[in-house]
């Protein structure tokens, strides 16, 4: 069947007039093009009204389709289907139902098979991981997610769901419990050393093991696949649809499901004529649910907004105005972010902070903000309930996308039970189709696998190859291999070429670099000149191009400390800023890539290797984990960075510090966080909304 019957048999009013028509082509199509005949009967359930005359029919076609979820009223069901039902049943959900592809991994998974799934964005792969909980056969689990924010998305779930029976785990401080469920990062799970055993784990979004995909954090996941692997627990790898894994069953025991099944359908609009602004604008215009609009940075998500809002696309509401002045008065009165939140659209970024993007998106779900422009942290399995999508720029940042980055994107319009039939708006050419193929390094070690990767994995796991070419650090006596390995994801030559310079030089280092506690300035400078010149390999990153722009970002951070205090520095003393708005996106990145991540991270290393270098010469080495650790809570309470991903920013929770310390450590914190007097704060009702959400999903 073409294409064009497909969408006139779709046609509501077409569904309406010949309902038996429709219901018999799907029957056909179910039986020579599954897939055509699934996408179909989701569009006729979309319009199930039309076929009230034709229930048992349209019941049993679902049934047919495998799609049991959708089956409805258990009443007037036949025996079989009744059956069907039970058979598709997880134990220990509460009755949910699995269509019949989850069934077949489901019971895969049961039978103790390590299973790799891929799937489209809508086939519920994460329901198949509540399930394996839910079967009450594992007491420790692990479960990486590619960003922090994923990590509060499925800490919630999963607290709601199995809270009262493990202790659901976000960070390495937590104490364990006797059933835990860890919610890491590949970073946050490799600062676990090789302290976690679990019996069953899942990587979400697996094809980021490739590193094909550019993603500089690869290596780091598979450092941490290969620690997992090593335990020899069960694992399930999940998702979106790729063309093929390049592992076989002679390296590694698994399953591999690759599937198209999906539970929703999608409405592919292509509008690659005319001016993507207008066409953006047409589209906007026509709609009035919340709609997601995919672009290739924020820059550009700005941009588009304010052209929008001027053509007088909006949708305001009370709760955006008191969220649009909280912006005001935390950041700046001149963001431009409040100005479109006020009117109903709003950006979601990576460089934002995590609270307001978590609270962005709850507002978007609830109907609150109407269009949500967002860049592609938006993709990586983040739940929302947009019935459309507008894809208004083709690339991620300067690089177009490929089929497979569509796909995901357009994956995101629709929502199983919410919107059976997704609308997705692409204001340009569609991709070539062509899916990846997604590699394992750490099992497959071609030549090209960085040294960063090989060095931690035991010599009886590589390849001569591999061997051969690590065969230098172990005869070198520059720096112990142990500290090598330990500061993991840090090419190991860069390592070896800051230990000789400090050993070479030893005298001018060593009242520079063996500082404790917190730097002198001369002491800092020194620091970031080591750690862009040398563990940087002198290349630019994230917007820091040199050693002094780094120190002189460090030192005015550690001075000033808050945010709108940032700011207001940035525009006074950075003359290549813009206006307000850009200050405000400089300073957030900064304190996300930077703040939280890069320095704190070099610094570690750098701290291991100056004192390994100097201890072997005889001197006393610095310590800078007090500084390290200042520095990735910037330099604010420990509660302040932990709160920020259970939703309540940095603001809020100082408001709370100043009322009763909430502690030291994580746990302390989640415990004593209900303990405040609310009641007493002075809060606005955006702040009040934001703490109450997250008293209410710890």
């Amino acid at each position: 069947m073409t294409p064009l019957d497909l969408r006139r048999l779709a046609d509501p009013a077409f569904m309406r007039d010949y309902p038996f028509v429709v219901l018999s082509e799907i029957a056909r199509l179910l039986s020579i093009n599954e897939n055509d005949g699934r996408d179909l009967l989701i569009r006729a359930l979309e319009y199930s009204g039309s076929f009230s005359a034709f229930r048992p029919v349209l019941t049993s076609l679902v049934q047919k389709a495998g799609l049991y979820p959708y089956t409805g009223d258990s009443d007037a069901l036949s025996t079989d289907e009744i059956l069907n039902l039970e058979f598709h049943t997880a134990d220990g959900l509460d009755g949910i139902v699995l269509h019949s592809m989850q069934g077949r991994v489901y019971r895969a998974l049961m039978d103790g098979a390590n299973v790799i799934l891929s799937a489209p964005t809508s086939f519920g792969k994460s329901l198949l991981i509540d399930a394996m909980i839910a079967s009450r056969r594992f007491v420790c689990i692990v479960v990486i997610v590619p960003t922090i924010s994923l990590i509060d998305e499925t800490r919630r779930r999963f607290a709601a769901r199995f809270g009262s029976e493990f202790k659901v785990i976000t960070h390495p401080s937590q104490r364990p419990a006797k059933k835990c469920i860890y919610v890491l990062t590949q970073e946050r799970f490799v600062e676990f050393a090789n302290a976690l055993e679990p019996d069953f784990f899942v990587i979400d979004e697996f094809y980021k093991l490739s590193p094909n995909r550019g993603d500089d954090r690869t290596f780091v996941l598979n450092h941490a696949f290969y620690r997992l692997l090593k335990s020899g627990a069960q694992f399930f790898l999940i998702g979106p649809n790729i063309q093929a894994i390049t592992i076989d069953q002679t390296h590694l025991n698994f399953r591999f499901f690759g599937t198209n099944f999906s539970t929703v359908a999608a409405e592919v609009i292509f509008m690659g004529d005319g001016e993507p602004e207008q066409n953006a604008l047409k589209v906007c215009r026509g709609l009035s649910e919340p709609t997601l609009i995919f672009c290739k940075s924020a820059a550009s998500a700005y941009k588009l907004g304010q052209f929008l809002r001027g053509e007088g696309v909006s949708a305001p509401s009370e709760a955006l105005h008191d969220a649009a002045q909280w912006l005001r008065e935390n950041y700046h009165p001149d963001w431009v972010l409040a100005d479109l939140l006020k009117d109903g659209l709003a950006v979601h970024h990576g460089a934002l902070p995590r609270s307001v993007a978590y609270h962005f998106l709850r507002l978007f779900n609830e109907g609150a903000i109407r269009f949500l422009l967002c860049t592609s942290t938006i993709i990586e399995g983040v739940n929302t309930t947009a019935k459309s999508i507008i894809i208004y720029d083709n690339k991620i940042a300067t690089k177009k996308f490929d089929q497979f980055t569509f796909n995901n994107i357009k994956g995101r319009a629709g929502r199983m039970f919410k919107h059976f039939v997704g609308h997705v708006y692409v204001l340009h050419n569609e991709p070539q189709p062509e899916l990846p193929l997604v590699d394992v390094p750490s099992i497959t070690q071609p030549d090209d696998t960085p040294e960063s990767l090989l060095v931690q994995m035991d010599d009886s796991d590589l390849s001569e190859h591999s061997l051969e070419r690590l065969r230098y650090l172990h005869a070198q006596k520059d720096l112990p291999i142990e500290v090598i390995r330990e500061n993991a994801g840090i090419a190991p030559e860069q390592q070896l070429d800051v230990a000789r310079e400090i050993d070479a030089n030893i005298a001018k280092y060593h009242p520079l670099l063996s500082w404790r506690g917190f730097p002198q300035s001369e002491q800092l400078f020194t620091v970031c000149g080591l750690i862009f010149d040398y563990l940087m390999g002198g290349t630019g990153k994230d917007g820091v191009f040199g050693g002094k722009q780094l120190w002189f970002k460090m030192s005015r951070f550690a001075k000033i400390k808050t945010i709108d205090g940032l700011i207001r520095a940035e525009l006074r003393e950075n003359n290549q800023i813009a206006g307000p708005s850009d200050a405000v996106e400089e300073v957030l990145m900064f304190l996300r890539r930077w703040g939280e991540f890069h320095f704190p991270r070099y610094l570690g290393a750098l701290d291991k290797i100056q004192r390994s270098v100097f201890e072997r010469a005889g001197h006393q080495g610095g310590n800078y984990e007090p500084y390290c650790a200042a520095v990735k809570q910037l330099f604010m309470p420990l509660s302040a960075t932990v709160l920020e991903e259970y939703g309540i920013p940095y603001q809020l929770s100082m408001k709370l510090e100043e009322r009763l310390p909430l502690g030291d450590d994580v746990d302390t914190i989640l415990s004593n966080l209900p303990r405040v007097d609310v009641a007493s704060l002075k809060m606005s009702g955006f702040e009040r909304d934001m703490l109450n959400d997250a008293l209410n999903n710890l």
